[in-house]
């Protein structure tokens, strides 16, 4: 009955603490809990109420299936402070121009984002996390899914459904062009002698263009437009290699209708 006293006074001034190893959690989660609308509360204990029904099997599937990162309508500081437009959309064109989907292939994570951050490297680009690089692949191949393959010790985590370029395309580059450059305006006399410069580039160009033509109509006895077709015709006749990997760049480029 001694010790009755000051345990019930205590528990007046809000109970005793708790042994170490609960009173952290605790803590933790009362400072969520009062960091959430009261909205958010009620839809997290109606939850708490149907999982308490799972089996463990279905709930590890449920923390399986949790999405991560910030939700649409948020905007990681870190991720806004760190990187930029121009970092995220190089991602992106990268994603693009080195994979597609393809439902009977896997590619293991690690090695994606390897391949991916030493191109960055030799670029002296910024790579993305690991995690923000994921999320972008996931936006840009949303039927992709994640796979943990491989024997005991030796599993990888994998992306399931997509698979490299065997043809890759040219990435899209950033805009040079300093003359639309508002931020960056050239005096007159410079921009003037760069539009000068790029015409005669493109007239010979051009110019050299219609003399091949003009040169292979006379030796192949046909007509050509463009030097495109006749790369096209020496590679279908065979009169260049086929196995080249400049004959099979033309190749493919006209099977995708280029």
């Amino acid at each position: 009955m001694a010790d009755d006293g000051p345990q019930a006074a205590s528990s007046k001034r809000g109970g005793l603490p708790a042994p170490e190893g609960d009173t952290e959690p605790n803590m933790l989660l009362q400072k969520l809990k009062s960091s959430i609308s009261k909205n958010i509360q009620t839809k997290v204990d109606s939850i708490l109420q149907d999982v308490q029904r799972f089996s463990d099997n279905d709930k590890l599937y449920l923390y399986l299936q949790l999405p991560s990162g910030p939700n649409a309508g948020e905007k990681s500081s870190s991720d806004s402070s760190s990187f930029s437009t121009a970092d995220q959309l190089h991602t992106c064109n990268w994603i693009r121009s080195h994979l597609e989907e393809h439902a009977d292939t896997c590619l293991p994570k690690q090695d994606v984002y390897e391949t991916y951050r030493k191109h960055c490297e030799n670029l002296q680009y910024r790579a993305l996390s690991a995690a923000n690089f994921g999320k972008i692949i996931r936006d840009i191949f949303p039927n992709i899914k994640a796979r943990r393959l491989g024997g005991r010790g030796q599993s990888k985590y994998c992306y399931s459904g997509i698979r490299r370029k065997t043809v890759l395309n040219m990435p899209l580059l950033p805009n040079l062009d300093l003359k639309n450059d508002p931020d960056f305006p050239l005096p007159p006399a410079q921009s003037e002698l760069t539009e000068l410069v790029q015409t005669y580039n493109q007239e010979v160009t051009e110019a050299a263009c219609e003399l091949i033509c003009d040169w292979a109509e006379k030796i192949l006895k046909r007509s050509f437009d463009t030097v495109v077709e006749i790369a096209r015709f020496l590679v279908q006749e065979h009169i260049v290699n086929p196995r080249c990997s400049q004959a099979e760049l033309i190749t493919s480029a006209a099977l995708a209708g280029q």
